[in-house]
């Protein structure tokens, strides 16, 4: 059997497969703001490259292919792409070392990974290197197509946080101005602008705690680690507190797949934590917002008899959700003498939405890739009363 070389044309393993009679992709489907995105194919097939191109240029989206790593240096360097659909086999090297360049200097790229691998570990080493989706040949034109066009929310998303930054800067650069030139009005302005620099503050601490964390968790593709990584986070900014995740096993039935015992007595520790499972992650995994309950009687009107086993303790709880989905439900409480300030809130909100977005990530790559087994057993304990 002759042995099939790179750019051999004759074997369909790589190619795009189409049907003469398939409609045209998403056709009719295609947001309307989509359509200003430019994309750079990259695959050393001629055919699979014009095939895409043809594709994506269906839907309105403005489409550059090449075949080496080298040209596509040279495109990147003389304009900028919105998205990139690089094939992980390269004539001149590996599609995934431009992926992780591209993370490197510009966090703004969004890559698509492609690939004749079909596994668990090409996903995993695709998103290590900071692809956002992985696509295995040989795939449709209206799959490649669709793939593209989800990944374009996210490019909007993006710019639309970047609008609302540089927006943001130009209202505070106005007031200050303003303040200078209008001295009668001098009282007014310089309230405003203390509120503008410390929105564009606040907004830009949670910039860097959103960044730190999605940088400690994004090489966290197994449960336990997310888990573990994520309380020692949490921690660092409550200080001292008992915290406990909740996982979904089935309709209203959670069981406990992490923990820190802080001042729990040992020999308690295990019931009350059952018991929390059974109690608090049914009743809040609905919940869209995080939860704080300082006295008593707030403890007794959300969990009515069983409020005595947190009769001692503020609690903060909050449920991940991940596409409508809950994913976890997190509960943290400590004595009350210590409560959860205001400041506090928008850090475990920050967490909660980074961390719920990680875990589906991680589902989706379970689920894709990994349909029969089941998820990893919670059983590992360390002396500081951290389990995952």
């Amino acid at each position: 059997m002759a042995k099939r070389l790179p750019n051999d044309d004759s074997s369909p393993a790589g190619r795009i497969s189409r049907r003469s009679d398939e409609p045209s992709p998403l056709k009719g489907a295609v947001p309307e703001q989509a359509t200003a995105y430019r994309v750079l194919a990259i695959d050393q097939d001629a055919v699979i490259r014009g095939d895409m191109r043809l594709a994506l240029e269906a839907l309105g989206l403005s489409c550059d292919a090449v075949g080496t790593l080298a040209e596509s240096r040279a495109a990147l360097g003389a304009r900028r792409y919105d998205l990139i659909v690089v094939d992980e086999r390269q004539q001149d090297g590996s599609g995934l070392e431009l992926v992780r360049e591209l993370s490197a200097v510009d966090g703004s790229a969004r890559c698509i990974v492609t690939s004749e691998r079909d596994g668990f570990e090409g996903v995993i080493e695709a998103m290590r290197c900071g692809a956002i989706d992985f696509v295995t040949k040989p795939f449709r034109a209206a799959e490649i197509a669709g793939r593209v066009l989800a990944a374009t929310e996210m490019v909007r998303k993006l710019r639309a946080s970047e609008r609302r930054v540089q927006r943001l800067k130009r209202i505070c650069k106005r007031l200050d101005t303003a303040r200078k030139d209008m001295s009668r009005q001098v009282d007014d302005l310089c309230s405003d602008l203390v509120l503008a620099y410390q929105e564009l503050a606040d907004q830009m601490t949670h910039s860097a705690l959103a960044n730190e964390f999605s940088s400690l968790i994004r090489q966290d593709l197994d449960v336990e680690d997310l888990l573990r990584t994520t309380l020692e986070f949490t921690l660092t900014k409550t200080g001292p507190t008992n915290a406990a995740v909740f996982l979904p096993t089935g309709s209203r039935d959670f069981n406990l797949g992490a923990y820190v015992n802080y001042d729990v007595p040992r020999d308690t520790a295990d019931v009350l934590l059952d018991h929390l499972a059974d109690v608090i992650a049914p009743r809040f995994e609905n919940e869209s917002e995080l939860v704080r309950i300082d006295t008593a009687e707030e403890l007794a009107e959300r969990l009515g008899d069983e409020a005595g086993w947190l009769s001692d303790y503020g609690v903060l709880v909050f449920s991940c959700q991940h596409e409508g989905d809950c994913l976890a439900v997190v509960a943290l409480f400590r004595d009350r003498s210590n409560p959860f300030h205001d400041e506090l809130l928008p850090q475990i909100a920050v967490i909660r939405d980074i961390f719920g977005e990680q875990l589906g990530r991680i589902v989706r790559i379970h689920h894709r890739h990994r349909p029969d087994e089941r998820w990893p057993g919670f059983d590992v304990e360390d002396d500081r009363g951290l389990a995952a």
